[in-house]
């Protein structure tokens, strides 16, 4: 499924839902990783690492095993998600570090505008340079920092800069959350995964690569790296959990695209642009769905925007499959 179409699907969704009389404006959490490969998850079948929070939400909602993104570089991936479009209808923004046009709507402030409480943490749109008051994503909650356990993770807490984000949400307000880690880009810390307790053996090496120790053990630095992402989705769904939000969110979880190697990254090859997708929303879909043949993801963030107040001339997607 490609992004464009999923947002489509996605929106139907949530716009059936409401004009059905759902009691509440659902929040939106979105959780994206900086460079994973869809089949470094396990609920993809990967066996490298354990990656049990995004498990456990594939486990209780809808795993998609055929998404694609747009274009397999950062900037213009990102560039597809906030506004809903093509890379080919985004002028200079489908390039790599660009200046993104202002003349496009980004769904957070679509959202803000119509009275959500809209932000981002980490990595929002970008790399890149923005005319508008805020990053494409949203308003910026990076305040809260950390100590990483690893040279190369971002110092950014994540997990805790969400939670500062919801205690701060008015109490009658809906959110949308875009909840970005930098990891696991480049670069990374030589050897973390001896730290970690990993053994060369356990790297999954793709086919198109040669099979020896320089490369299984850099795929075990990007695996680390995976894995401190995993532990911030499990955080983010206890904070929600915590301030009785879980039921009425609809978490999506993602990556721009797939890990920063040759060959993947910014190549024309299935695994730059095959991505891993979770849609969950407890009650709404079904738990455990593996879902859904032929479907695009670069208009996922459309459908959150066809609500009560928000003109179909102000969602910046085309209709086009």
């Amino acid at each position: 499924m490609t992004h464009p179409k999923f947002i489509r699907t996605l929106l139907s969704v949530l716009f059936l839902t409401m004009a059905t009389g759902f009691a509440d404006t659902p929040n939106i959490l979105f959780i994206i990783a900086d460079d994973a490969s869809m089949n470094t998850f396990g609920a993809y079948g990967g066996k490298m690492i354990e990656t049990p929070a995004f498990d456990k939400l594939a486990q209780g909602g809808a795993l998609f095993r055929n998404a694609y993104n747009c274009n397999p570089k950062c900037a213009p991936a990102r560039a597809c998600l906030v506004s809903g479009r093509y890379s080919w209808q985004l002028e200079e923004a489908c390039n790599h570090w660009p200046k993104f046009p202002a003349k496009f709507k980004f769904y957070p402030q679509l959202l803000m505008e119509n009275g959500f409480h809209t932000g981002f943490t980490g990595k929002g749109w970008g790399p890149g340079y923005y005319e508008t008051e805020h990053n494409p994503a949203g308003p910026e909650w990076n305040e809260i920092k950390l100590q990483p356990p690893y040279k190369g993770m971002n110092k950014v807490d994540y997990a805790a800069n969400f939670e500062a984000f919801l205690d701060a949400k008015p109490e009658n307000k809906s959110f949308c959350f875009w909840l970005g880690t930098f990891e696991p880009h480049r670069f990374y810390e030589k050897d973390p995964w001896k730290k970690d307790g990993m053994k060369l053996e356990s790297a999954e090496v793709p086919p198109f690569y040669p099979d020896n120790e320089t490369i299984r053990g850099d795929i075990l630095e990007y695996a680390v790296e995976v894995k401190w992402f995993d532990q911030h989705i499990g955080r983010a769904i206890k904070a929600l959990e915590e301030r009785g939000l879980l039921d009425n969110t609809l978490i999506l979880v993602t990556s721009d695209h797939g890990m920063p190697f040759p060959r993947i990254k910014g190549q024309i090859y299935e695994e730059g642009f095959h991505v891993p997708l979770i849609a969950y929303w407890k009650g709404v879909i079904q738990p455990g769905r593996r879902a859904l043949p032929n479907q695009q993801r670069s208009r996922l963030h459309v459908q959150p925007c066809r609500q009560p107040g928000i003109r179909n001339d102000q969602i910046a997607a085309s209709e086009s499959a």
